[in-house]
């Protein structure tokens, strides 16, 4: 970790100087003060003073890093996390930045407890991991892999879209479409047709890779296919996948669930306007991963200096809807 002794050799001044200038302490001309903040910024310093009070005293507040966030679940979660937070007495402030950067910036502002949204089965980078190295709060990794010396909770994202399949397959459907871009989904996806002995063909499964758009020819090449010999049932791995979904199907005239069957990943408010019918979804509550973070991070002592880290998987829930019908109920295109 940097000291205030490296950034006063790297600006040539006396450590006192250094301490006046970070604290807008008079006896320091400007350009000097400038050329200080400008040094420590680079070699991220962060003052003494700052690095005391997150020892001795905790904040309310609960700093949410989300970079690049997008979509409709970020929204929805945030808002009501910051609303349960708020009836334990905290609150919340997020950032988009880049998390190394992120991270730094709440530790200036002595915010001590840190939730990071990782991307599926992702780990965070090495600039933020020496970022933590030298931070004295609690960090709660969400979504993403487990990391040394932080708490975590997970998603069990495969499991999820193995239910949408158990579901379908319970009704009946034995030809059902994949749509998405996760790999830990489509691997569900696959255990359940193993499970239950589904129909299987590389057609049924629309695979890409973000950020490249859903290929059309592929989806409609499966909705023109023959009674016998398309799907009756898709799996939507996203409401972001589910609105270009639905912009090619509309092309076809497909109604859900006339047509086929639909089940989508993101269990959001939103799900029960987007069509006409009620969406059935699956994925973890909104209001247990809020519930599972904060016990976690407004704890009595949220970190664990004897290495017990918590570390939990929420589960996925299957929210039944109009948009699943059984394929007999069902009607030719």
């Amino acid at each position: 970790m940097t000291t205030i002794r490296d950034v006063a050799k790297a600006a040539g001044v006396t450590i006192a100087t250094v301490s006046r200038a970070l604290n807008n302490e008079p006896g320091v001309n400007e350009l000097t003060r400038h050329k200080i903040a400008a040094i420590a910024r680079e070699m991220n310093y962060v003052p003494n003073m700052a690095a005391k009070r997150l020892a001795n005293k905790k904040s309310n507040c609960i700093g949410i890093i989300w970079y690049n966030a997008q979509g409709l679940f970020y929204s929805r979660w945030c808002n009501d996390m910051q609303r349960r937070a708020d009836l334990r007495g905290f609150s919340t402030m997020i950032s988009l930045a880049k998390p190394d950067q992120a991270l730094r910036q709440f530790k200036e502002h002595f915010i001590d407890r840190i939730i990071y949204w990782c991307r599926p089965q992702s780990t965070p980078t090495l600039e933020f991991l020496q970022e933590n190295q030298g931070f004295a709060g609690s960090v709660l990794i969400m979504g993403g892999n487990s990391v040394e010396n932080t708490h975590r909770i997970g998603i069990n994202r495969k499991d999820a879209i193995f239910k949408a399949v158990q579901h379908l397959a319970e009704l009946g459907h034995q030809r059902i479409a994949f749509v998405g871009q996760d790999a830990e989904k489509l691997a569900g996806f696959m255990q359940g047709l193993l499970e239950f002995q589904l129909f299987y063909h590389p057609d049924f499964i629309i695979h890409h890779s973000s950020p490249s758009p859903l290929p059309e020819a592929s989806l409609s090449g499966l909705i023109r296919k023959g009674p016998q010999e398309r799907p009756t049932a898709f799996v939507v791995d996203s409401h972001g996948m589910l609105f270009e979904f639905i912009r090619i199907t509309k092309k076809h005239n497909i109604s859900i669930p006339k047509h086929f069957a639909l089940i989508v990943y993101d269990s959001i408010p939103e799900m029960e306007q987007i069509l006409d019918v009620p969406l059935t979804t699956v994925g973890p509550s909104i209001d247990r991963l809020s519930e599972a973070a904060l016990d976690i991070l407004t704890a009595e002592e949220p970190d664990s200096p004897d290495g017990k880290w918590i570390d939990i998987t929420v589960e996925a829930e299957l929210t039944i809807r109009e948009s699943v019908l059984r394929p007999e109920e069902m009607m030719d295109i």
